[in-house]
């Protein structure tokens, strides 16, 4: 009878610390898939995810595209003040941004400037369309995210001499 009355207390104790411990050592990753049209002469387009964190706040960005027919596709990548987005900015400058890479993929350790609204978005701007991931996380912390969507951007048009690429 003792022993069955040890058996329940280490099952019980088992199941008590698994409900503690879980939590506090994994979190989840959110994750929110992408799938982009081609770019054209005079358009691209962008897809982002924005989150609001204080200062210092430690973020990890991962993207990834998922290769096409064509091989993969070099996307931009910018972290950007979330109000950035909504002025007037063209696909071959990108927008006011914090943080800039492209590739394919990648992954960005990014500390938070000061407390505020930001963006990541991934811009296609070649004439291939595209679809991959992006996942955020923070240190010690929940990110509230939202995502912004497939928006359009407007190419600069430009044709005289001091046009970049000509």
């Amino acid at each position: 009878m003792a022993l069955n009355s040890i058996a329940l207390s280490v099952v019980f104790l088992c199941l008590v610390l698994g409900f503690i411990v879980a939590p506090a050592s994994s979190q989840a990753r959110p994750s929110f898939s992408f799938k982009l049209p081609s770019g054209s002469l005079v358009t691209c387009w962008f897809y982002g995810v924005s989150f609001s964190a204080p200062q210092g706040q430690q973020v990890t960005v991962q993207w990834s595209e998922n290769p096409g027919n064509v091989g993969p596709v070099s996307l931009d990548f910018y972290i950007v003040p979330l109000a950035s987005i909504h002025k007037i900015w063209f696909c071959d400058e990108g927008p006011a941004y914090l943080y800039w890479n492209d590739g394919a993929e990648g992954i960005v350790n990014w500390s938070v400037p000061s407390e505020g609204s930001y963006a990541v978005l991934i811009v296609n701007y070649s004439y291939q369309s595209v679809s991959g991931s992006i996942s955020l996380t923070a240190a010690n912390s929940t990110l509230s995210t939202s995502t912004l969507g497939a928006e359009i951007v407007r190419r600069s048009i430009c044709s005289s001499p001091g046009c970049p690429g000509i």
